[in-house]
């Protein structure tokens, strides 16, 4: 008798899901949004809502397997978490290359806001509004909404032990 091996599409399959798995896993638990400040590339006075980023910070992020607990937007009922490794040209979906300052560059913006190394590993969560977390290491992910970069915190008390970071 003769062992076939699986069809390619379900290799797939299974390759697809211990990624997503991989992705949720390195970052689950709960985080605190801990602060927000304008994005690099604002520079015109009221870019910024005082009354959002007061909204968001000291907020709840829970990113669990089947869904994301937490304010709108980030909230999402059923994630398809990818963990990819970007350049800074690709943070904040393009955010720093595009309406950063072209004297400095995406990469200078990117170690003024907190990434030493590069690529910067970034967690995508499939969810509608397509928020990415970046890493800045193992306990603190970025992301930008409205022309504030927020940062998040892993909270200790309900930390899950996290992976190194590459």
């Amino acid at each position: 008798m003769t062992e076939r091996a699986p069809p390619a599409s379900w290799l797939l399959v299974v390759a697809l899901l211990a990624t997503t798995a991989a992705a949720q896993d390195r970052y689950a638990g709960v985080w605190t949004i801990a602060r927000g400040d304008p994005a690099p590339w604002v520079g015109a006075e009221g870019s910024v809502d005082p009354a959002e980023v007061k909204r968001l910070v000291g907020q709840h992020v829970a990113f669990e397997a089947k869904r994301i607990h937490g304010p709108d937007p980030l909230a999402c009922s059923s994630p398809r978490y990818e963990l990819t490794d970007v350049p800074a040209e690709g943070l904040f979906q393009g955010g720093l290359a595009e309406y950063g300052d072209p004297a400095i560059g995406a990469d200078a913006l990117a170690t003024r806001v907190g990434f030493a190394k590069r690529p910067i590993a970034t967690l995508a969560t499939g969810c509608e509004g397509a928020i990415d977390f970046h890493a800045t290491g193992d306990d603190e992910l970025l992301f930008a909404l409205d022309n504030v970069i927020y940062r998040l915190h892993r909270d200790a008390a309900h930390a899950t032990p996290p992976r190194k970071t590459p």
